[in-house]
């Protein structure tokens, strides 16, 4: 699938290939859930912990004798039912992570792809490199795509210190990697910035 090559100011270069191995034919919407399950399950910490009668601090001591007192008796302050005692059925430590194979990652990266390319939001540039470190060299590409307010991913091979520091602070902009690029980050972005060596990554990926 062939689609428009941009330069830094938006203008087109002619097209550009987009390899039909990166792309799959249909998009499956239940699929796709089953892998925003997988990838937020594996960014919980797992670490909520609370603890029982018998971790909780003191509590050796009858607090009052058995009988002849008026009250209900009571074997220990460290109960569930009082206040400051131990928690009955609380959250422990836990792994939440999932296993997915590989191949159904990689096929899920297709998917998305082809969603966000069938929207028209997935844009090819031919260079992203800046001769000065400045947020307006990025912000101006952004008002060139009237993209102003969406959520962007910026896709490359590698980034330049002056290409970093001109997309870092921008609110709803997020970078990363063509090698560390997941199904999810696609589908937590509006729209792709992708750059040409970032394709031939990405494809070497999704065929092995």
């Amino acid at each position: 699938m062939e689609i428009k090559l941009l330069d830094k100011e938006c203008k087109e270069k002619g097209n550009v290939n987009l390899p039909d191995s990166i792309l799959a034919e249909k998009v499956n919407r239940n699929f796709l859930y089953e892998i925003v399950k997988y990838y937020r399950a594996n960014q919980r910490a797992g670490t909520s912990s609370t603890k029982t009668r018998a971790e909780v601090s003191g509590g050796g001591r009858k607090p009052w004798k058995q009988k002849h007192t008026g009250r209900a008796r009571q074997g220990s302050i460290r109960s569930p039912i009082w206040k400051g005692g131990g928690v009955v059925f609380g959250p422990r430590p836990r792994d939440f992570s999932l296993d997915m194979p590989v191949k159904k990652l990689h096929l899920a990266l297709k998917q998305v792809l082809k969603s966000r390319v069938s929207d028209n939001m997935v844009y090819v540039f031919d260079n992203l490199s800046f001769d000065t470190p400045k947020t307006k060299n990025f912000e101006n590409i952004i008002k060139n795509l009237n993209l102003k307010g969406k959520k962007i991913l910026v896709v490359m091979d590698r980034f330049e210190e002056n290409t970093l520091k001109s997309l870092r602070n921008i609110e709803k902009v997020s970078y990363v990697t063509a090698s560390n690029l997941s199904a999810y980050d696609l589908i937590s972005n509006d729209a792709i910035f992708l750059n040409q060596s970032a394709i031939d990554i990405i494809k070497s990926r999704v065929e092995e």
